[in-house]
């Protein structure tokens, strides 16, 4: 690889990692926040519609981590078969961006439930989503066997 390649590559792993990090930073500060506006916000469900909500949030998670594993394959998949070097990073970049986002997603079902006053269901959520993210994270490794 020339120069000008290994550099390209580099600046496509920093911006994705910074793309990684804001949003897993993010789901960190959505437990903070949610337990810090506690008392200040609030939304007072019964506990019947609270019961439906953290099912629903529950379910909906359930279909985003399979969806961004199933995402995140497909596009690795599809670099693999991109012949010029611009075309499987951009398919990558695809990839972990959107798989991420997916992830962090269930980090604001997590706040919600923060908001919402569950704070017993809402850690699972967050935590799960910091699971699934650094999961997703991308890898060196992983973009350089794509590109041989």
């Amino acid at each position: 690889m020339d120069k000008k390649n290994i550099e390209l590559i580099a600046k496509t792993l920093n911006a994705l990692n910074m793309i990684w990090f804001s949003l897993f930073f993010s789901v960190l500060l959505y437990v903070v926040a949610g337990i810090a506006l506690k008392g200040f916000i609030s939304v007072e469900l019964g506990e019947k519609t609270l019961h439906y909500v953290r099912t629903f949030f529950y379910l909906i998670s359930l279909v985003n981590i399979t969806y961004a594993v199933y995402i995140r394959n497909k596009y690795v998949g599809k670099a693999k078969q991109k012949k010029s070097m611009e075309e499987v990073l951009k398919t990558y970049r695809e990839a972990v961006i959107v798989s991420v986002s997916l992830g962090s997603m269930i980090g604001v079902y997590g706040f919600l439930l923060l908001v919402a006053g569950d704070r017993f269901y809402a850690f699972p959520l967050a935590i799960t989503s910091g699971l699934l993210m650094l999961y997703l994270k991308p890898r060196r490794g992983e973009l350089l066997s794509l590109l041989e």
